[in-house]
């Protein structure tokens, strides 16, 4: 086993950047695939090209505390403009990169982002009606070319450079505090349910810290960064922690291509969600059925009596050609998001690759727990990183620690709901075994979490079926399966016969006409909504659900299995 990594004291993102650099300044910190060759940057690239942007972003009049969004798929540009953003002291907008027009116009707006950093497909979203946007002031084309954008990637840098030359200092002598708001992260994307999670320096640096006591990466490790980089876990877990233990970074091309890029990478490291370790692990375990169960049970029973007897694995040597197949240096898996088959972590252990599962939420910037690679439990979510304090209260997880956000942006109601006393209400229901592990066995929150790590919210979707006059109230839920992988977004919906009669007369519609309505209601709303996001399947109820006294709905009634489906959509 690697020894743990050595930590040392960073309270801010831009102490992550300077230390980061001035501990690894020749080692290469990230690798993308351009024009169809991974293209290294040294960790002293990615700082002068951090202090060129941040430059330029002063050039056009940002102060602390103003929003720049970042919206594109994982590349070198995407963690430069995140590192110039929050090491000059404004604030970045991480932007999920499948939600559609709709949702990203409305986190713009919202945000009150003065500068939009993309790549050029996500630029033509909003390039028309920019009127609609009044706070974005300018837009930065990740490209070497403008494309519609104000500004080019390259023309950003050669500006910040020119300042720089004219003695610009206001990069180097930019103030950075520890409670200062770093990054903005939204939930959900559309009016109405927004949520957008507060985090500053300290949360995400002490939870960076925390993590590297659990997460033993170092500088001779490669990384394949595969989930998207807005989402938190990637960014603490993957590009931030990476930076801070010295690892190198290298950009995934897409799902489809991960295996391929572990092998041109030569990947020792790489983080991921439940769904994307079962598809490589059915690869693995289909070529070991063509091969032989037999002679891979064998193989195994030697592994354990080498490690037994000798103290020495030699599980890479015995499974050598599936290590090839998948680069050939895989060392260590980390997956979080969503629950994982204990069967899937044993069996990548049982081929010589270690296997960490971690918990967190976004609130916490996220990293609450990991199982280590010295103690670990397969179905547990680990143990508290230092820096987190767990307990269970009412059978819900709660947690404090200074990882805990600032709050949620302009919803000081739905922020005194989740924080009281320091204290986080995860929304998750479990306990913590006699060995300390944390186990998860169940969600209060209404929340439904894809095999993917996506969080769905209900809310957003419901505010969206409301807008219809046809529709008197609805729930939107995960689906009557508890099996993550066959989760699916399902909606029960109470018509509003008073608008049908309004529309078509008393007599005028039955229930064939009513599910037709109802139908095309669900498919407007689809078409507002990321792909995944979208409703699959649709109930119709006759009465109104049942509501507290402050009239809300009382959902646990209803997220079981629905009786008397009238439809399937």
């Amino acid at each position: 086993m690697k020894e743990a990594f050595k930590t040392y004291p960073v309270e801010t993102l831009r102490e992550i950047l300077f230390k980061g650099c001035q501990r690894y300044s020749d080692k290469i910190a990230l690798k993308t695939k351009y024009s169809g060759t991974f293209q290294p940057f040294t960790y002293e690239d990615v700082r002068l090209r951090v202090e060129k942007l941040a430059t330029a972003l002063f050039e056009l009049g940002l102060e602390k505390g103003d929003r720049v969004a970042i919206l594109s798929e994982n590349r070198t540009e995407w963690v430069v403009a995140y590192f110039a953003v929050t090491a000059a002291g404004f604030v970045a907008v991480p932007i999920d990169r499948d939600l559609k027009e709709r949702e990203i116009r409305h986190i713009l707006e919202f945000s009150a982002s003065r500068v939009l950093i993309a790549s050029e497909e996500y630029l033509k979203l909003i390039q028309y009606d920019r009127e609609s946007l009044p706070s974005l002031q300018t837009t930065i084309s990740m490209e070497s070319r403008k494309d519609g954008s104000d500004m080019s990637f390259t023309d950003a840098l050669a500006s910040g450079a020119e300042a720089l030359n004219r003695g610009s200092s206001k990069f180097a002598e930019a103030e950075v505090f520890p409670d200062d708001l770093a990054v903005l992260i939204f939930t959900s994307g559309t009016t109405g349910t927004s949520k957008g999670v507060m985090l500053s320096h300290n949360n995400i640096a002490s939870n960076v810290v925390g993590a590297s006591f659990h997460i033993s990466v170092s500088s001779s490790d490669i990384l394949l960064s595969v989930l998207p980089l807005h989402h938190t876990f990637e960014a603490t877990a993957g590009m931030l922690t990476a930076f801070y233990q010295g690892a190198c970074v290298c950009h995934a091309e897409s799902l489809r291509r991960i295996v391929d890029n572990l092998v041109e990478t030569k990947a020792t490291v790489m983080l991921g969600v439940p769904a994307i370790y079962e598809a490589i692990y059915r690869r693995i375990k289909s070529g070991i059925e063509q091969k032989g169960k037999a002679k891979f049970k064998v193989a195994k029973r030697i592994a354990s009596l080498s490690e037994l007897v000798l103290r020495k694995s030699i599980r890479k040597k015995l499974f050598h050609q599936v290590h090839e197949k998948i680069g050939g240096h895989l060392r260590l898996l980390i997956s979080g998001g969503a629950a994982l088959a204990p069967e899937i972590s044993r069996g990548f252990r049982e081929l010589g690759i270690d296997f960490m599962q971690g918990y967190g939420l976004t609130e916490f910037s996220p990293i609450i727990s990991v199982n280590r690679l010295d103690k670990f439990k397969d179905g547990t979510a680990g143990i508290a990183i230092p820096s987190c304090k767990v307990k269970i209260e009412n059978d819900e997880i709660v947690v404090k620690g200074p990882s805990v956000m600032l709050g949620y942006y302009q919803n000081q109601d739905a922020t005194d709901e989740v924080i009281k006393d320091g204290w986080l209400h995860t929304g998750d229901l479990g306990f913590i075994d006699k060995q300390g592990f944390l186990v998860i066995n169940g969600r209060s929150k209404s929340v439904i979490v894809t095999a993917n790590g996506k969080n769905i919210y209900p809310e957003e979707i419901e505010f969206l079926l409301l807008e219809s006059d046809y529709v008197l109230e609805s729930i939107v839920w995960g689906g009557p399966d508890l099996d993550p992988n066959l989760v699916e977004v399902q909606a029960i919906i109470v018509p509003n016969s008073d608008k049908f009669d309004e529309e078509f007369g008393a007599s005028g519609w039955d229930d064939d006409k009513m599910e037709a309505v109802i139908g095309q209601v669900v498919k407007r709303s689809n078409r507002q909504l990321a792909n995944y996001k979208r409703i699959k399947k649709f109930t119709l109820r006759t009465e109104e659900f049942e509501k507290t006294t402050t009239r809300k709905i009382k959902r646990y009634l209803y997220t079981g299995k629905p009786k008397g489906v009238k439809k399937v959509f």
